[in-house]
């Protein structure tokens, strides 16, 4: 038995074995949702300056993909059922791909019928290896991402015997996919069926105002590089040294991070739509995923565990930073503590009773969010106390030093043409802007 073999007996024993499971509402939206030019798929790129074994890396993938089954799943579709099919053989591997050359990233378009949701590369550069990790949402959120991450690097360290411990990986148990589409209940609010009629009907046909489109990219196609999608992306760095300094202004204003950030999302927004001469009255909604997770979730393995926030406002009321902090902070310590975000998910176990119905609802293509904002903190956070980190906060994997861990994110829909992720590593803090090509440019 090889030793990655005898890894996976020991922490994945469900692995030899076909596996199956029900689609959740949730993950039946996200499947149905999925389409070409907005595909639902985000990336996770790991920079490495330094040696990779690319054999060892192989072997962690396999382990890693043995752990968190829906990642190596495919769905099989009757008239009856929608299931998740796990199969205990015939998995994908992490393709090696030579220097100069370049994964098919852009062009790649995921039918989770015929492919699994999660496809990697471990790339060759001038200065060592990058992995690029590509997921489609339907199997699993960035939280769930971070777990499968998780078991990669720490599953090489202990195949090249670097490990600080003999046995460092989190405890995952597959019988808590059973229950993954299990929500706990919302808290204080006003349950009457009136109240959530009214809130559904708001949600649905209130529609915010999709961002305005730069007059010369009224008739842009989209992008010629084989791919369908019209999603574009671009991201800026902050240093440690200017992450320190945010500090004292957001801890002088007692406002969490979130807040801030979507509080910010307004304004520019309202200054966008402004200046594209939209009226005052328009609508606009930020959308914000929630994790659901709480310790009993803690040994899921990585699946889909988050809601969404909808935050709404009028444009008129996006220009005053004295009153929107306030109102955005507010608004926030409410949804979270209500767990109001958990009747969308009600809203999608019974629009999923008429899988054809919701397939035609999505497909045309309405816009119900203006923006998204997501934040995925430090997708390192867990790992630091496992893996040798230096003075500077840079991770280690054996003889390679983690330069950045790039993250595009989130995935975009018809009629929600910007899409923001913040995330840290080693003391820095990167903005990433997934947008629609074909309503406006990077520069």
């Amino acid at each position: 038995m090889s030793e990655v073999d005898t890894l996976l007996a020991q922490h994945a024993p469900w692995a030899n074995v076909d596996r199956q499971w029900t689609l959740t509402p949730f993950e039946t939206f996200m499947w149905l949702d999925d389409r070409p030019q907005y595909p639902l798929l985000f990336e996770i790129n790991l920079q490495f300056a330094g040696d990779i074994d690319p054999e060892a890396m192989r072997d962690a993938w396999r382990f890693a993909l043995g752990r968190h089954p829906l990642l190596r799943s495919t769905i099989q579709s009757t008239s009856r059922h929608v299931q998740w099919h796990a199969p205990a053989t015939g998995w994908s591997e992490l393709n090696v791909v030579s220097k100069g050359d370049k994964p098919p990233l852009r062009a790649m378009a995921v039918d989770l019928e015929k492919s699994t949701g999660l496809h990697g590369w471990l790339c060759e550069t001038a200065v060592g290896w990058d992995v690029k990790m590509l997921f489609h949402h339907a199997c699993c959120d960035g939280q769930g991402a971070r777990m499968f991450l998780q078991d990669l690097v720490l599953a090489y360290a202990v195949l090249r015997g670097s490990s600080k411990e003999r046995d460092p990986f989190f405890a995952a148990d597959i019988a808590h996919l059973d229950r993954r589409g299990e929500y706990p209940p919302t808290v204080g609010l006003d349950n009457s069926s009136w109240r959530k009629f009214r809130k559904a009907f708001q949600w649905a046909f209130l529609t915010p105002q999709p961002t305005a489109i730069d007059a010369p990219l009224v008739n842009r196609s989209p992008t010629g590089d084989g791919s369908l999608s019209v999603l574009g992306c671009c991201s800026h760095t902050f240093e440690a040294d200017v992450v320190a300094q945010m500090q004292d202004p957001r801890q002088r204003s007692g406002a969490a991070l979130n807040d801030i950030a979507v509080a910010m999302l307004f304004a520019t927004l309202g200054e966008w739509q402004r200046d594209h001469g939209t009226h005052p009255n328009a609508r606009v909604r930020v959308t914000v995923p929630f994790d659901l997770r709480n310790r009993d979730d803690e040994r899921m393995p990585a699946t889909n565990r988050y809601t969404y926030m909808f935050l709404n406002r009028r444009l008129r009321e996006c220009g005053d930073w004295a009153t929107l902090l306030p109102g955005v902070q507010s608004e926030m310590q409410t949804l979270r503590q209500s767990r109001m975000g958990v009747e969308f998910l009600e809203g999608l176990r019974t629009a999923a009773k008429w899988p054809q119905v919701l397939r035609w609802v999505l497909q045309r293509g309405r816009c119900v969010s203006t923006a998204v904002l997501t934040n995925l903190s430090d997708p390192s956070r867990r790992l630091r106390k496992r893996l040798r980190v230096d003075s500077n906060g840079f991770m280690w994997l054996d003889n390679a030093q983690c330069l950045d861990i790039q993250i595009q994110t989130p995935p975009l829909r018809p009629g929600t043409r910007w899409g923001f992720g913040i995330f840290e590593y080693a003391r820095r803090m990167t903005i990433s802007f997934r947008y629609d090509t074909t309503t406006i440019t990077p520069a």
